[in-house]
Formats: C-alpha cells, structure tokens, sequence
C-alpha cells in the first residue's frame, strides 16, 4: 500500500490508487516472493555449510537453520523462533528490493496502471472489487501454497551430526550379532508350539 501510494504520487498522470495498488501487489507476491526465496535457500546453504564444517550439535542457530521445518523431538520454540526471524529478514530484504523496483520503474509500470484504469472506466466498484477482493484472494492462495513447499522440512540425509550418530548407532545396535542371534531364538521360540502339536498328533 505505502508503495503504492509513493508511486501515485510521483507520477503527474491521472492514475488511480487502485491501478498502482494492483502493479506494486502483484510485484510484491511474484518478484518480492522470488527474492525472498533466494535469500531464504542462500541461509540455509550457508547454514548447512557451517554446520557440516564444525560439526555443530542441534542447539546453536545454524543448525536451526539447516533444518529448516524441523523443530526437534520434541517440538522447541527455540529453534522454531529461529527460523522464524531468518525468514521475516528474507521476506523484508525481499519487500524493500521490489518496493525500490516498483519506484525506480514507475515511469514504465505506469502505462500496466493505465490500461487497468482503462480496462474498468465507467466501474470503479468492479475495479475495487477486482483490485482488493479477487486479486489479493488469488494471489495469496498461491504465495501461501509456494512458501510452504520451501519451508516444508525434508529429508534428504543431511541432518546434523548429532542425529546422523544416533542414527548410525542405532542401526549398528539392530544390526549386532548378539540380536541376531536374540533373533534366531525368538523365532525358535515361536515355532516351539507347532512343534509340540506335531508331537501330541504323532503320539
């Protein structure tokens, strides 16, 4: 909206707000959404980064970041506070570099607010209805579906040390020849009563 109304107002044409509240959203949930994307990933590559060089356990911050959509077993606020202030950073960076696109090119932009002025002449209740009810409705709905599949959390085996040696123990401890062979007696035992009926029919 801010950015909306700076560009209305530095423009001598015969604009509407609405018309420059339509240029700077649909800015803002395509191009402003796509940059903080890219900062979002460059800290969690960065994170990842740090976190595999000095083999950092779950509790500092990089970590948090690394596994973004994780928050441990059991749930904490910390790591989720965490990762929710590195991505409020991305998506401010993002909003302030679309914000002083739509200015620096308003002398362009201006000629797609034109023509929505022009596409509605005569309705300015439909172009309300369009510009604040139906194009943020969309736009949003797409935005929110995008930004959980980047925030989603996946496993792609590169979790932090400290998770990747229990795991590796664990399997270790199954995989040990003593429950092997707790294995083999388990299933002797099992079949023990099969063998008893064999006998009493037998008999």
């Amino acid at each position: 909206m801010v950015i909306a109304v700076l560009a209305s107002r530095a423009q001598a044409h015969e604009v509407s707000s609405c018309a420059w509240y339509f240029v700077a959203f649909s800015f803002d949930t395509t191009l402003g959404v796509s940059i903080a994307i890219l900062f979002h990933k460059a800290a969690v590559r960065w994170a990842k980064q740090q976190a595999a060089h000095q083999q950092l356990d779950d509790m500092t911050w990089q970590t948090a970041i690394a596994e973004c959509g994780s928050y441990g077993d059991p749930p904490s606020f910390t790591r989720f506070y965490i990762q929710l202030a590195e991505f409020s950073i991305a998506v401010i960076v993002g909003r302030v570099i679309c914000g002083s696109l739509v200015i620096l090119t308003r002398s362009i932009l201006i000629h797609v607010a034109a023509v929505l002025d022009h596409v509605f002449r005569g309705h300015p209740t439909a172009l309300l209805y369009f510009v604040m009810v139906m194009c943020p409705l969309c736009m949003n709905l797409v935005q929110a579906l995008v930004q959980d599949a980047v925030l989603k959390f996946r496993k792609d085996g590169k979790s932090s040390p400290k998770i990747q040696q229990s795991l590796e123990s664990d399997t270790q401890h199954l995989l040990s020849p003593r429950n092997a062979s707790a294995g083999g007696t388990s299933q002797q035992t099992r079949s023990s009563p099969v063998t008893d009926a064999r006998n009493i029919q037998q008999v």
